[in-house]
């Protein structure tokens, strides 16, 4: 089967997709092409979006090589962009279904002197460390939860394995042996034409934690009634971010935390051409794109933003025809393509 991807976010790609193996090679700009290499020139970025191969026993099956990553509402991982070298498995059965993802992420340049505690040893400036995730996922009925692991080591060295079990959840695995990683918990629910999301970075250890290290958590709400839809965010200041910088989420999309998002819209929802109005506001406070988070008793006092905060908006007006949708507006929609206040927004997914 032959499909045809695009996002102003921004990347333009064909999949060819068989039973065995699934190639979608792109051409990437913008923000998503941060990641990619120049092919020639800095304005030519190709490269694979995914490229992997297939198999299965029964209800189980894999995928090998550069994989997207699973759905997690956008919360944890950024779809909108290059997959990550990867395996994939997964277990389904009757209304039920568990993966586990084990991919390498970006590297992470040393922008100084540390203390690297993975490996007991100091790094300097200029020094590259290896990044892994593992993500794992069990979806029952309308409830699903996602667990991403994060972990580092040396550039070349490959990291404990024991973090990279199957079945103990990695919160439980960084409990048990004491283990420098960043861990993140993503729930959902949904509510059949609401989806409540929730993600959680390093749930305190200690009930007494609570009074001195604010809550590094997000939610998010979205959800379709009639020819109305909408979508509310909020992550908190530190959500994603790690005392560590090397375990830092950078690959969230809403990374940094202190975000918080809403927009509303309005069009029809049949798959004939339909017209499409949209509104939306956003507000990003001080810790906004923030990685480093502060030791324990320097948290700066709660707040749903942090001054000060710079809000912005948007409206727009578009078309929306079989999975296709083109927008053209005022103000900063996220995932566009500017030209000073005015934007296009363009998905095909």
């Amino acid at each position: 089967m032959l499909s045809l991807y695009l996002h102003s976010s921004g990347f333009f790609s064909v999949a060819v997709d068989t039973l065995f193996f699934h190639v979608e090679p792109a051409y990437f700009f913008g923000r998503s092409g941060r990641r990619v290499k120049p092919f020639y020139s800095d304005k030519l970025r190709l490269d694979f979006r995914s490229l992997y191969v297939r198999g299965g026993v029964g209800s189980i099956s894999f995928r090998v090589g550069r994989i997207l990553p699973p759905d997690t509402g956008d919360l944890l991982f950024d779809a909108l962009s290059v997959g990550y070298d990867a395996l994939s498995l997964s277990w389904a059965g009757d209304g039920w279904e568990y993966g586990i993802t084990f991919a390498k992420l970006n590297l992470w340049t040393s922008d100084g002197d540390y203390y690297f505690n993975p490996d007991a040893v100091s790094i300097v400036k200029g020094q590259r460390i290896d990044r892994y995730a593992v993500l794992r996922t069990f979806r029952y009925g309308r409830f699903s939860f996602s667990e991403a692991t994060v972990i580092s080591t040396l550039s070349g060295r490959f990291p404990d394995v024991r973090a990279f079990n199957p079945l103990l959840p990695g919160y439980l695995y960084q409990w048990f042996y004491g283990r420098e990683v960043n861990i993140l918990w993503e729930v959902s629910y949904d509510l059949g034409n609401d989806v409540l999301r929730l993600v959680i970075d390093d749930f305190p250890y200690l009930p007494s934690w609570f009074s001195i290290v604010p809550p590094t958590v997000g939610i998010r709400l979205s959800g379709e009634h009639g020819p109305v839809s909408y979508d509310l965010i909020w992550t908190s200041a530190f959500t994603y971010a790690n005392r560590r910088p090397w375990d830092a989420l950078y690959e969230a999309p809403y990374f940094g935390g202190d975000y918080l998002g809403a927009s509303v819209r309005l069009s029809p929802t049949s798959n004939s051409l339909s017209p499409l109005l949209e509104l939306g506001v956003q507000g990003k406070g001080r810790y906004n794109g923030t990685f480093k988070e502060p030791e324990i008793g320097e948290y700066p006092p709660f707040a749903l933003l942090h001054s000060p905060v710079r809000y912005d908006g948007w409206a727009s007006v578009g078309l929306r025809y079989n999975g296709l949708e083109v927008q053209v507006g005022y103000g900063g929609k996220p995932n566009s393509l500017n030209a000073g206040r005015f934007f296009l927004y363009f998905s095909k997914m």
